[in-house]
């Protein structure tokens, strides 16, 4: 094997299905499992979201976590676990981080329910530093269609600038865009992924020119976007060996130091 593959290849960024139960979350992976080993991805870091509920209870989200901790008992070798929460539950969301790590969950998700830079946001983003978990948040800059409470990359900016121990990978880099990119540069615990989006010629390069490889992750928000189609934006892209690795992998695996039991 050679340097390059020393790390397992890791997508960040994916979704069982949308649908609550576990049986459906199963049946959901199942294809998405196979695309992945197709192309040579390891390790899928998974995080349930439910039925697209935009603010999901406290019920709803332990939920969510249960069908995510059912599925890394069914693929301990593959699946890594990113607990899922709703900020606005406060000391209920703490607790929850803390029921996710004793299963064995590696990160936190955070999507629609509250801005990133809501200071609602600060004892979940302070508990995640405190326990070594990165942060994957949704963030995109939109024309239309924004939700009230749907992150830009300036609500991440902002909330890595009030965190600094912790690290946020900010979802989406075609959803993000240039200007994403230029919100979150001043801050090197805020990383990026590849998610949202068809490849665009010269994007990942961009990411790389402006947070340097080792603050970009590749994620393909699946089964939204197939596997193929966002590997295509690091094996396409005008990379060195070393930085391509990095991205594919390397990253993660550092993110996630001593949690994927290797």
């Amino acid at each position: 094997m050679s340097a390059a593959r020393q790390a397992p290849t890791i997508d960040f960024h994916t979704h069982p299905g949308f649908a609550h139960t576990l049986d459906a979350a199963r049946e959901a992976f199942r294809p998405m499992l196979q695309e992945a080993r197709f192309h040579g991805v390891d390790r899928m870091c998974v995080a349930h979201i439910g039925e697209y509920w935009p603010s999901p209870t406290p019920e709803q989200i332990r939920g969510c976590n249960d069908v995510t901790v059912g599925l890394m008992r069914d693929y301990p070798e593959v699946v890594i676990g990113l607990c899922y929460l709703n900020p606005h539950h406060g000391r209920e969301a703490l607790r929850e981080i803390d029921r996710c790590v004793a299963a064995g969950m590696a990160g936190i998700k955070l999507w629609i329910a509250c801005k990133a830079g809501d200071k609602a946001v600060d004892p979940v983003a302070a508990r995640a530093g405190e326990l070594g978990l990165p942060i994957l948040q949704h963030a995109w800059y939109k024309v239309e269609g924004e939700g009230p409470n749907e992150s830009t990359p300036a609500d991440v900016a902002a909330l890595a600038s009030r965190h600094p121990q912790t690290v946020i990978v900010m979802a989406h880099l075609s959803g993000c865009g240039e200007r994403g990119l230029a919100d979150i540069a001043p801050f090197d615990n805020a990383l990026v992924d590849t998610s949202g989006g068809d490849p665009e010629a010269g994007v990942t390069e961009l990411a790389v020119q402006r947070l340097g490889a080792h603050r970009v992750v590749f994620g393909t928000d699946s089964p939204i976007r197939s596997c193929g189609t966002t590997l295509g934006k690091v094996l396409g892209a005008k990379l060195t060996v070393g930085q391509r690795a990095a991205i594919l992998g390397g990253n993660a695996a550092r993110l996630f130091a001593g949690r994927l039991g290797q």
